[in-house]
């Protein structure tokens, strides 16, 4: 309080008065106010740039989102891909690469796209046969489904037919076990505040940005939350984040929740500018994959 009146941004009528903003201080708190309305404006033009260049380039959409999260905090940003288990699958294809090595391409409804590489081998015919069955049952449907479906649906093929049989039942098994993606941004941001005299929290963020599967299971817990959801400090379930304040909110594909997005920093921030500067990377994100239906 001291340092913002000798600034001039507050001051006192009287001894025994309380402190009051100086017309320094009205003017600082209105251009901060208008700064923070205009940058969803600048950065809506910025993502749908990106959009427009990227419009099959989902993954490159959600990292560049992530980025922007990071870049506007000045935190860590993050994006949680579209949870693939409710994705839906829109096309399958099935390329031999090489000799036993079978690639499967898979493009679901939210614009991801998904490759695996499987030991296997299939003539050019099979191939077709297995590639059009596959687009056939699964087409329209979750990928938390796809493993269930090829199971009950692949007997459909004779007994000579034991190669795609065996090729279809392996593609099942990628469909179970399939994993959510996370984009993570500006994870040194952190090392720049002053609040931290060591490098711990930098370490947790790099940790959970190399083990990805971890960081999906926390951010995970705010999938089904409305709104803007903020946990400070010890309210994170990880001891690691202890001396960090995590800022997320959902983003949708219609009317359907796909995804988690949001910034890490230190627990003391600008919660009203984090807060709002989610929600409103949320709200673009949104819009982006309606349109695009």
């Amino acid at each position: 309080m001291a340092e913002l009146e000798e600034e001039g941004y507050l001051t006192h009528p009287h001894t025994s008065a309380g402190r009051i903003p100086t017309d320094k201080g009205y003017r600082s708190y209105v251009d901060n106010l208008v700064k923070l309305q205009s940058f969803a404006v600048e950065e809506e033009e910025r993502i749908k740039k990106e959009y427009e260049q990227k419009h099959n380039e989902i993954e490159e959409l959600l990292s560049e989102t992530s980025r922007i999260l990071s870049g506007l905090s000045q935190y860590t940003g993050f994006v949680m891909a579209p949870k693939t288990q409710y994705d839906e699958i829109k096309n399958i294809e099935l390329m031999q690469i090489a000799e036993e090595e079978l690639l499967i391409v898979l493009l679901t409804e939210s614009g991801m796209i998904k490759h695996k590489r499987i030991e296997a081998f299939l003539a050019q015919d099979q191939l077709s046969r297995l590639k059009n069955f596959l687009n056939e049952k699964l087409r329209g449907v979750s990928v938390a489904q796809a493993n269930k479906r090829i199971v009950s649906e692949i007997r459909d093929f004779r007994q000579n037919e034991n190669e795609i049989l065996k090729t279809a039942e392996k593609i099942s098994d990628v469909f179970y076990n399939m994993q959510d993606d996370i984009y993570i941004d500006g994870t040194s941001n952190v090392v720049a505040v002053p609040d931290f005299n060591d490098f711990e929290p930098l370490k947790s963020l790099i940790r959970f940005n190399e083990d990805k599967e971890k960081f999906i299971e926390i951010i995970n817990k705010d999938f089904n939350d409305n709104g803007v959801n903020v946990k400070i400090g010890s309210e994170n379930t990880l001891a690691e984040f202890k001396d960090l304040s995590m800022v997320t909110t959902v983003y949708k594909n219609g009317e359907r929740v796909v995804g988690v997005l949001g910034i890490i920093g230190p627990k003391r921030m600008e919660y009203q500018k984090m807060m709002l500067l989610v929600s409103r990377v949320s709200e673009i994100l949104s819009k982006f994959f309606k349109d695009k239906e």
